[in-house]
């Protein structure tokens, strides 16, 4: 059983009232990865929204760039930070894979069952959504970074190959 005081504290929820967090908490559960767990793969359908209980970098965000083992990592997600946000649209594919470094814990949440709890509560889901938005922009931010690195690292490496 996950409390509303566990998750009063995480970003996607900043903001809340007490019965707000209740409604949320009750659609919560607690799920354990083990190390090197992919939860979730590209182009996959998802039911699940997560947030990361564990301590440290716990979960990479991956985006695979060939069928062999090539990905670029596009982030690191530790205690408190929210990945699987497709599973609140309709059309819920995902566009990265989610790979647990190390036994990991999580909270789930069920995407349709909380867009419709915030569905039938306009103000908590317009709270929410504010927070997801904003968490979003950061990832996006990030995915910015990690792929002008790996662009600069393969022009780098053509230049290379083309001066030999």
């Amino acid at each position: 059983m996950v409390t509303p005081q566990e998750i009063k504290g995480y970003k996607l929820f900043s903001g809340l009232a007490e019965n707000e967090l209740i409604g949320i908490a009750g659609l919560c559960r607690r799920i354990t990865f083990e190390g090197n767990t992919i939860i979730f793969d590209l182009d996959h359908p998802t039911e699940d929204i997560f947030i990361v209980e564990s301590e440290n970098e716990a979960i990479q965000i991956e985006i695979p760039i060939s069928a062999h083992e090539d990905k670029i990592v596009i982030h690191t997600l530790s205690k408190g930070e929210t990945f699987g946000w497709a599973s609140l649209w309709t059309q819920n594919i995902r566009t990265a894979v989610a790979r647990c470094l190390g036994p990991v814990t999580a909270i789930a949440i069920n995407g349709k069952s909380l867009t419709r709890l915030l569905d039938d509560n306009c103000a908590t889901g317009y709270v929410v959504m504010k927070n997801l938005v904003n968490i979003i922009n950061t990832r996006l931010s990030y995915t910015t970074v990690a792929f002008r690195h790996e662009i600069r690292m393969a022009r780098g490496t053509l230049k290379a190959v083309g001066a030999s």
